[in-house]
């Protein structure tokens, strides 16, 4: 499943390699525009600061994907999301989260002076040090791709 797909660009290869593709979006414009790419994919409009729509409810999924959707999510709504997402996942399954992400507050902060009028205060960028304490398993990981860029990735333990 993807979360906050938007075009369907980088959800449309995993659609073309043969996956089943589930979807939401809070954008009809982007559903339209998705779904002429993967008109075979489930894709609903829905804001996923509620949560999951209620057609997904019962559905387990190996792979929860977001890239650049939950800097929309206070703190404490990202990590309630991804304790709910939990519960769709299959035994062994992975949430996969891409967007703009810093390990520590001093490297958002480093980023946030280097950037600028580019600066959004308006986002609420991920502080992975911030979050990992709400996960006490040890069952996710910060993934460093850029100064200004990470990926969680969150693994169901059994």
């Amino acid at each position: 499943m993807d979360i906050g797909f938007g075009t369907g660009i980088l959800t449309k290869k995993l659609y073309d390699d043969g996956y089943e593709i589930y979807g939401i979006d809070f954008s009809e414009r982007m559903i339209e525009i998705a779904k002429e790419k993967m008109p075979l994919a489930k894709l609903f409009q829905y804001d996923f600061s509620k949560g999951l729509p209620k057609e997904l409810e019962d559905v387990k999924f190996d792979y929860i994907i977001s890239t650049y959707a939950m800097h929309h999510l206070e703190d404490k709504d990202k990590i309630k999301f991804v304790n709910k997402l939990d519960k769709h996942l299959s035994n062994n399954g992975e949430i996969i989260i891409g967007d703009v992400a810093f390990e520590t507050r001093e490297l958002l902060e480093q980023c946030k002076i280097g950037s600028g009028d580019y600066w959004d205060d308006e986002e609420i960028y991920i502080v992975f040090d911030e979050l990992k304490e709400s996960f006490p398993k040890n069952n996710i990981t910060f993934i460093f791709i850029s100064h200004c860029a990470g990926i969680i990735q969150y693994k169901r333990l059994l």
